[in-house]
């Protein structure tokens, strides 16, 4: 177990957002074009690693979160007047920073949470293996299991957290529906919730397309369960 900074950035905005979160990771990695925490390149290359920031829109409110290196630098966002998503302007008369600091990491007793966003697991090379688990009705849990430590192993890694104990996982998972990253790209989504002996913290995104609001969790009903393996 550890302790980590997390900051969150809160704005209300004139007028809810009616776009996605692509442009708002694309308005902040303009206006931070020189830091690649804010929008994930490096150059021209996309940097294959969890994000340290993350970007969400809730009830037409935008949020930013952002963990260790991610929040010392939301720290440093001056007050913005305006988000100019797809070339609309969102006059902000809020802007509510949030500093606190989160224990992260296996933990001696069960957390349940529950997926705020759709959870996307699946990528092309695991993709035709869940659909022969379907087409066999097989353990398709277990396989969405280990995909979520998965997620948390590669979390941890991209947080210098040592994972040194086994992670424990339940979940009840199903199909949301195919989410359209690109064009003519669409991913299979989930939403449900899960078990796990693992602390994470809340409004954070887990699995792939994090950078974009997907996978974000939260705590239900306090968090602990009685549940062991």
């Amino acid at each position: 177990m550890m302790t980590l900074e997390k900051v969150e950035i809160n704005f209300v905005c004139e007028k809810p957002i009616n776009c996605g979160v692509t442009a708002l990771r694309g308005f902040f990695g303009n206006l931070y074009r020189n830091r690649p925490e804010f929008h994930g390149h490096m150059g021209r290359k996309l940097i294959y690693k969890h994000p340290l920031i993350q970007y969400k829109i809730f009830g037409g409110s935008p949020l930013l979160i952002g963990l260790k290196e991610g929040a010392y630098l939301l720290k440093a966002v001056p007050k913005i007047e305006y988000l100019e998503l797809y070339n609309q302007k969102y006059s902000v008369l809020k802007q509510n920073t949030i500093n606190s600091m989160v224990e992260f990491g296996v933990t001696d007793t069960m957390i349940s949470y529950f997926f705020l966003t759709p959870w996307v697991g699946l990528n092309k090379e695991n993709y035709q293996y869940y659909l022969q688990l379907k087409r066999r009705d097989s353990d398709i849990h277990g396989f969405l299991n280990k995909i979520i430590i998965g997620n948390i192993i590669s979390m941890s890694k991209s947080l210098r957290y040592t994972v040194d104990k086994k992670i424990l996982i339940r979940s009840s998972l199903k199909e949301y529906k195919q989410i359209n990253i690109k064009r003519n790209v669409a991913l299979i989504a989930f939403e449900g919730e899960f078990e796990t002996n693992f602390l994470i913290p809340d409004f954070w995104g887990i699995g792939a397309k994090v950078s974009f609001g997907y996978g974000t969790v939260k705590r239900k009903n306090g968090g602990e369960t009685k549940w062991r393996e």
